[in-house]
């Protein structure tokens, strides 16, 4: 059976797309989506949305031991989350797959998706500059409650309440949104662990890729179930592009300028956000 893509081409830009999921830049999985529309030219939007999530779950796979050996998970925050993310992902999914079906409605809303991640992104590389300190010595986190009500978790001498009705709330929603743009949704996830739960980022990033493992999985599965039709070639091709990058991002981060990176992403996506988002103009 002849390709529809140029597999090299897919590779690369895999393992570009693995670099960025993995180094916590931001954009690993919006840069997968762009490389599948704008440069392997693929058409069929909803087997765009299953290939994104299963190559941001390869990544997570490969990029958690990291973050578990530096013990920069929090177990409870993830689950909490955990407990709204699954029907998100169903809804997310079920509506995209039904009314967000073909390129012209899907691009511009990806734009304005693409946009607003730019501008996280270039928040988090601006707002303060990256901390050198070890996270074992900025505080190992340790839940020392956990109650319908509250769930408490101690760190560096400090205690951080947050309410798991609130949490599985957020992951509702960021799984719900996630997976109707078929992506995992850490664009959304960060920054209300960090601003509403008010956890420190150096747990957040870790702990919001734990807590999307489980909707990445039901929402790949409930595209498959309505029948979407994927690319297994592709898949093939990808994940192992995605695993290299995953795995060579926590080798070259530490050699690397974060806020530089972060700067030079989010102008990219920023033009690509842009373009995207009024694409519905060019078509008139």
């Amino acid at each position: 059976m002849p390709l529809t893509f140029d597999p090299v081409l897919a590779f690369l830009w895999s393992v570009l797309a693995g670099f960025m999921m993995a180094m916590g830049a931001g954009g690993g999985g919006i840069l997968a989506g762009v490389g599948h529309m704008s440069v392997l030219g693929i058409t069929d939007v909803n087997m765009i949305k299953v290939v994104n999530q299963i190559l941001e779950f390869t990544s997570r796979v490969v990029a958690l031991p990291l973050y578990q050996r530096q013990r920069r998970l929090v177990g409870s925050l993830a689950l909490c989350f955990g407990l709204g993310a699954p029907l998100g992902a169903i809804a997310g999914s079920w509506l995209s797959a039904s009314h967000l079906a073909d390129m012209a409605s899907y691009r511009p809303l990806f734009g304005v998706l693409i946009v607003l991640v730019a501008l996280r992104t270039l928040y988090e590389g601006w707002r303060a500059p990256p901390s050198t300190v070890p996270a074992t010595e900025q505080g190992v986190p340790r839940t020392v409650s956990f109650g319908w009500s509250s769930v408490r978790v101690e760190l560096a001498g400090r205690t951080i309440e947050f309410s798991p009705a609130l949490a599985a709330t957020g992951g509702f929603v960021v799984s719900f949104i996630g997976s109707m743009m078929g992506v995992a949704g850490g664009f959304l996830a960060t920054p209300f662990m960090a601003s509403v739960l008010l956890f420190p980022l150096y747990l957040v990033v870790g702990t919001s890729l734990l807590a999307l493992v489980l909707p990445l999985i039901v929402s790949v599965l409930t595209y498959l179930a309505l029948e979407v039709r994927v690319d297994w070639w592709l898949v093939a091709v990808e994940v192992p592009g995605i695993a290299l990058g995953s795995v060579l991002a926590p080798l070259l981060n530490r050699r690397m300028n974060e806020r530089t990176l972060k700067t030079f992403v989010a102008i990219i996506l920023l033009a690509l956000g842009v373009h995207y988002a009024l694409a519905w103009m060019y078509a008139r």
